[in-house]
């Protein structure tokens, strides 16, 4: 299925399944317009990044390609809801991934958390987030997953504390912003090289693996759990 696709990533990269979510790895040719056009009624999920949205879904897989094919650092899955609709079939949910993954140091991070709209605040995230979790420190063994968002982004950041991420803090004009992207942006000063372009102050949350073994793991089982 997905032998004209080479993943690239620093770990064997496989389907994650929960009892209400499934997750596959990301296609372009397969999955790349229909996630196009279940967001595009949605550019608001495009707000607090530095990316999107896009006119086609020929822009979406160019950047699809460019971006996140080639670097092995990021591994995308396409999140489909069980839950299915009245025809009995899944349901495309949203987009989920890891990124700046570092063998050396066992670490990465859950980013491209795109939830549709019609599937926020259901168990879609969480489930895609335990799934994730589970898979980095019960097999892979790592020691270290964060998550980092826009220090504004409240939404986000109260979420990753609710699936049991702890706030480490807030690294200070860590990104820039294209002009545009107005969401959280922080104005630069007078003299900066890039004065159109706004600054982000970045929330940067964790796991570890030992508050994985000391709670969270329970923690996040019980929350898949709940209906």
């Amino acid at each position: 299925m997905y032998d004209d696709y080479d993943i690239n990533f620093h770990f064997p990269v496989k389907p994650l399944e929960s009892d209400r979510v499934r997750l596959v790895p990301f296609h372009p040719k397969l999955h790349g317009e229909s996630f196009f056009e279940a967001s595009f009624p949605f550019p608001e999920i495009w707000n607090w990044v530095g990316f999107g949205p896009y006119a086609s879904s020929t822009d979406f897989i160019a950047w699809l390609e460019t971006r996140v094919r080639s670097d092995r650092d990021i591994v995308l899955y396409a999140v489909f809801n069980k839950a299915g609709d009245s025809a009995g079939g899944d349901q495309l949910a949203g987009v989920i991934g890891l990124l700046n993954t570092s063998t050396a140091n066992l670490c990465t991070e859950v980013g491209f958390v795109f939830t549709l709209p019609p599937f926020q605040r259901t168990h879609v995230t969480t489930h895609g987030v335990g799934l994730l979790l589970a898979w980095c420190f019960d097999e892979l063994k790592l020691r270290r997953v964060q998550w980092q968002t826009n220090a504004e982004n409240e939404k986000s950041w109260r979420a990753a504390e609710k699936i049991g991420f702890t706030k480490e803090g807030v690294i200070r004009w860590q990104r820039t912003l294209p002009p545009g992207k107005t969401h959280g942006a922080v104005l630069p000063g007078k003299d900066d090289p890039k004065p159109e372009w706004g600054g982000r102050h970045t929330a940067l949350l964790a796991i570890c693996w030992d508050d994985w073994e000391d709670g969270v793991k329970a923690k996040v089982a019980e929350r898949m759990a709940r209906r």
